[in-house]
């Protein structure tokens, strides 16, 4: 059987650094010969040695595409993850759902990509997909200097006058009105007055209201990075204003504000209970917030108009200058002393900022797995998370950055560096790492707390555009701060949170918890999806595709374990018998012995914090392995027998076995 691209010339002796691109040409090459299986496995190498490119995702992609059309849609949504400010991936991702009948989420996310299309000219392909989806009245506007610029589209009949239409400019006290074209030609407004944000937002033909995409925009000032400051040891802890920005989903509005107010009386801090209303689109929200005010129990600020996650934030906390800052997600729940516990973190040494707690979805402060998000716990299972937590004796350990579902800040902080950045951030995400590298630059240190845990549901007020807002923001961190994401990646490499990790698993297991740790260590790593892929699970077993060779595939390999000599010899046996024309599929650890072979194809685990679009149990069904071999069958269905890795494995005799009888699994 030829498999010229798979020979030792082609791959065995390339440099690892350049291994990436041979594979991916060894991709191409068997995509235009119809081995989608081949492409696949060399494309799915690249994709998880190198997650954040975009050339390895659009090929695997495609063969996705055309071997499995109905994983279009979620293919071309995990190749635009990769590059969501890419154009190109944009339209494929739109397309794909268009064909599948994803009009909604089109309609749902789609606007957000036109600020920076239409700005750069680059918005005809978007707005004939967002017509097929049935947007008929959409636009955008962006800051350029000191004036408002964008681009309205309304949709009329051929041969109507040119359209026009009204934007209402407003801020938290004013309005103004604007008449501008509607057939797409760039329109030009001076900023009613400088210093201020502004909330623009397109009135439809039929009078209804709609926030045009790229609002709010601010022209104030970006924060500055100050000079280094010393902290004043003999500070006293303040009182605390909780500050909830307030979106819509009113029942986790609602179970957020009934467990804050309910911990209350549990801490001795003074603390007010700040909740901005960012002009919700839900009517119920409004209306029960607005009980929760006439009765006492919380200080309600309301937006006139919709100012985004960073700008309400930044009012809440303007509201009690005096008081330290509890940010808080409205989509968390907390319990007992929290607040207690935080500020006693905050004030225990000088030089700390701010000051963030153990979650189930919290990026680095996340817990059972850093940077994984696990199933948000209940109310009894949140009380003996926290409970265990607050008995433990773990260290706070120094964090590059706070994760701002619940992050305790410093008065003196806030008023020595300013508040969050709106002027060149979007809208959310990224602005608490922005603030925080800020005050490191000013000399402040951030602390994660191992003693609080706050339950946290995530990704609910961006839902699919968080991953559009945190490329666009990431951006803008990594101009600014180009170590932070070098420095997040070693706090994540070296894990300084394993000892309270560890100890509070521990304490964990014969708790009230303990169901929901199994759950939680047991979930598979999840994202928040549009309905169109969301409703189209994959089905359990994928059909394998058409391949130049045989494959074996090996289990989750471990170069340290017991049965990694036997694969080495297995492959080597291989190689000596090219007339078999098999390959091995190593899942797992690699090394450049097996990559010398000549017929080792390697995955690295399909393991992290991402949402992998194929799992390892699919990457072998893909290609089609006639058996699977491990020193550890975890994870593998009941069906799939395995061959063991053990001292009875005999690599010469085993192969001679299969080529006897090839058909056998």
């Amino acid at each position: 059987m030829a498999h010229s691209a798979l020979t030792p010339s082609a791959l065995a002796h390339c440099l690892p650094r350049l291994r990436s691109d041979a594979l991916l040409g060894r991709a191409l090459e068997a995509f235009a010969k119809g081995n989608h299986a081949d492409a696949l496995v060399a494309a799915e190498y690249v994709c998880r040695r190198m997650p954040g490119k975009s050339i390895p995702a659009i090929l695997r992609a495609k063969v996705l595409q055309t071997a499995y059309p109905f994983m279009a849609a979620r293919a071309w949504h995990a190749a635009w993850k990769a590059d969501a400010c890419n154009p190109m991936l944009q339209d494929a991702m739109l397309q794909s759902w268009l064909q599948d009948g994803g009009q909604a989420d089109i309609a749902s996310l789609g606007p957000a990509f036109l600020p920076a299309r239409c700005r750069t000219g680059r918005h005809a392909s978007l707005l004939a997909l967002l017509r097929k989806a049935g947007v008929a009245h959409t636009g955008a506007c962006w800051r350029e200097g000191d004036a408002i610029e964008g681009m309205v589209f309304c949709s009329v009949p051929a041969g109507a006058p040119t359209p026009r239409a009204t934007l209402l400019l407003s801020d938290e006290t004013r309005q103004f009105q604007f008449d501008v074209p509607a057939d797409g030609s760039r329109f030009r407004l001076a900023c009613p007055a400088p210093g201020a944000v502004w909330s623009v937002t397109l009135v439809q033909p039929d009078g209804k209201r709609q926030l045009l995409p790229g609002s709010p925009l601010a022209f104030y000032a970006a924060p500055a990075i100050q000079s280094r400051a010393l902290a004043d040891a003999t500070e006293q802890p303040r009182s605390v204003s909780i500050v909830i920005p307030v979106y819509r989903e009113l029942a986790l509005v609602q179970a957020c504000l009934n467990s804050v107010l309910a911990s209350l009386k549990e801490n001795a801090t003074p603390a007010r209970v700040v909740v901005v209303d960012d002009a919700s689109p839900e009517p119920a929200v409004s209306a029960w917030l607005d009980k929760q005010a006439a009765a006492g129990r919380i200080t309600l600020l309301r937006n006139a108009c919709n100012l985004g996650f960073i700008e309400t934030t930044n009012r809440g906390m303007r509201e009690f200058p005096d008081h330290d800052v509890l940010l808080l997600n409205a989509d968390t729940q907390v319990h007992g002393d929290w607040i207690d516990r935080l500020s006693r973190a905050l004030y225990a040494q000088p030089g700390i900022a701010a000051v963030t707690p153990w979650t189930n979805n919290g990026e680095i402060s996340s817990f059972p797995a850093m940077s994984q998000a696990a199933p948000a716990p209940d109310q009894r299972e949140l009380a003996a998370l926290d409970d265990a937590a607050a008995a433990t004796a773990a260290a706070d350990v120094e964090l590059p950055s706070c994760c701002g579902f619940t992050m305790l800040i410093r008065r003196t902080v806030l008023d020595t560096v300013g508040m969050l950045d709106g002027t060149a951030l979007v809208r959310g995400y990224g602005e608490e790492v922005d603030w925080c590298m800020r005050a490191r630059a000013a000399g402040w240190r951030h602390l994660h707390v191992p003693r609080v845990f706050v339950a946290h549901a995530g990704t609910v007020s961006f839902r699919a555009e968080k991953t559009l807002r945190v490329a666009q923001n990431r951006s803008v961190v990594e101009a600014r701060y180009p170590t932070y994401y070098a420095e997040h990646t070693a706090f994540r490499r070296d894990d300084p949170l394993a000892t309270a990790r560890a100890a509070l698993r521990a304490a964990l297991a014969t708790s009230r918890a303990a169901g929901w740790l199994r759950k939680a260590e047991g979930a598979e790593p999840g994202a928040a999806l549009p309905d169109i892929v969301a409703r189209r699970p994959l089905p359990a077993v994928l059909p394998a595709l058409r391949a130049s060779c045989r494959r074996v595939a090996v289990w989750r390999h471990d170069m340290t374990g017991k049965g990694a000599h036997r694969v080495l010899a297995l492959a080597r046996a291989i190689a000596s018998r090219p007339a078999l024309g098999l390959r091995l599929l190593v899942i797992g650890d690699g090394s450049e012995a097996l990559w010398r072979t000549g017929v080792v194809d390697h995955v690295p685990s399909g393991e992290g914090d991402a949402l992998r679009l194929l799992d390892d149990l699919r990457v072998i069904q893909i290609a089609g392995c006639r058996a699977v071999l491990t020193d550890d069958p975890a994870g593998l269905p009941p069906k799939m027998r395995a061959v063991l890795l053990d001292e009875h494995f005999d690599p010469i005799a085993w192969l001679a076995a299969l080529d006897a009888a090839p058909q056998a699994a």
